[in-house]
């Protein structure tokens, strides 16, 4: 069995999915996650036995993880068929659901109203991979500084560069742990 970074049709099927629709999938199924506590109070009791550094945690790992298991089921299927076990992509998708997760904690943190985040992820599910493709193809100023931000330079660098996606992802749950940390609930 090959553990290489071996092109497949199933994989690069998979992966094509995922940079086009990931932020469409994760963020029109999750944009609620933390805002709809909040609306509803039902946060209020996750607050008095919990610490809210890790109810954002929490919230990203079950998201995180969900998506995980669907990656993963969707590898070992393709596994199967291809004969062979493609780590590195699966790494690589799995950097960029986590960047995903973490904008989508972010933006449910940011937006107080669940109506108004359906809105956003709809837009931004829609508007993140244009703009991030456009960014990796374009020589204009602005496409500088966007694909840095975006998952999709690195992605299509790819090599050892699929990691900085998970980095950005720590960073912008470190700043929904401190906007979560000030809010009044």
């Amino acid at each position: 069995m090959q553990t290489d970074h071996a092109e497949s049709a199933y994989v690069s099927s998979i992966r094509a999915l995922v940079m086009f629709l990931g932020f469409l999938f994760v963020m029109s199924l999750s944009h609620d996650a933390i805002n709809r506590e909040v609306e509803n109070q039902t946060i209020r009791f996750l607050v008095t036995k919990s610490a809210r550094s890790s109810i954002v945690i929490g919230k990203f790992l079950g998201i995180f993880l969900f998506w995980l298991i669907c990656i993963l089921c969707s590898f070992i299927v393709i596994g199967l068929f291809a004969k062979q076990i493609f780590v590195f992509d699966f790494l690589q998708i799995m950097c960029f659901i986590a960047y995903a997760v973490s904008l989508t904690i972010l933006i449910s943190l940011v937006i107080k109203k669940p109506s108004h985040t359906t809105f956003a992820s709809i837009l931004l599910g829609i508007a993140l991979p244009v703009v991030g493709l456009w960014s990796v193809i374009s020589t204009k100023f602005i496409s500088e500084i966007i694909k840095y931000i975006l998952p999709y330079y690195y992605i299509v660098k790819g090599g050892y560069y699929i990691i900085f996606p998970f980095f950005l992802s720590i960073l912008m749950l470190l700043t929904a742990l401190a906007i979560f940390q000030r809010r009044d609930l």
